[in-house]
Order: C-alpha cells, then structure tokens, then sequence
C-alpha cells in the first residue's frame, strides 16, 4: 500500500508537467479593405432607413443659401463589427455641409457588416448623395 501511495504522488506530478504548453501564434487581424464582397453592408433597416437617417443631418448656421442644390459621394469603412470608420466626402459642395455629413454619418448606428465567403469583413461603402434646400419665400 506504501509503494502505491509513493507511486500516485511520483506519477501525478509527472502527468501534470508532462502536458506540453500551447504554441501562441500571432495572428494579425486582417485590415484588409474590400471593395468588391458576396454580401454587402446593410444600414440596420436596409436602404429606405439609410435615406430617412441621412435626412437628419442638422444643417449648419454657416451654409451658403445661394447652394440650393448639391450632389456628391460619401465614402466610408464598414468595419466587421457593423461600426462605421473613416468617414468622408468626394466631390466636394460646401465644407460646412461635408462636416456635417461626416459627423453624422459616424454616428450611424451598427449596420450588418458585409461578408466574404460568411466571414465579416471590412468594406469599403460609397453612397451617392443629393440635397436639395428649399428658400422660404421670406428670404
């Protein structure tokens, strides 16, 4: 019975160290930008809810009034998350505006991420704009 306690304490030890340590590998996330996927980002609501929200955006004080009508694009990253990054405005119209564009369109809620192959992935979302102001008669 001595030999077999002696036994179990020189062969548990043994079991426990034995097992090898997990090799950490250093996996960099991938920050690749896609403009092309099998599934493409989608506003929380789909497109009709996308136009409704960009419709809030708060016009500024400082808006030239005489800019009655503006188109431009908006590009922006759909990160795997949902999360919008890198916010901003090609084809210019008035910096003011572009700023508020910007802002508000960081502040979008988390969209559906787009995805290659079922995996989500970062992408690269353009949408074409157009605002159209309307003057009262007053001014």
């Amino acid at each position: 019975m001595r030999y077999l306690l002696v036994f179990g304490l020189i062969i548990i030890p043994v079991a426990l160290f034995a097992q090898g340590k997990a090799k950490r590998e250093n996996v960099k996330p991938d920050t690749t930008v896609y403009k092309t996927v099998d599934v493409q980002p989608e506003f929380p609501g789909g497109t009709e809810k996308w136009t409704n929200y960009l419709f809030k955006v708060p016009i500024p004080k400082d808006y030239d009034k005489e800019n009655t009508q503006a188109s431009f694009l908006i590009q922006m990253i759909i990160e795997t998350d949902g999360s919008v990054t890198h916010a901003n405005v090609r084809r210019k119209i008035n910096e003011a505006m572009c700023k508020a564009f910007i802002a508000h369109v960081n502040k979008s809620p988390k969209w559906k991420p787009g995805r290659i192959n079922g995996k989500p992935v970062r992408v690269l979302y353009s949408s074409p704009i157009s605002c159209f102001m309307l003057q009262s008669q007053d001014e």
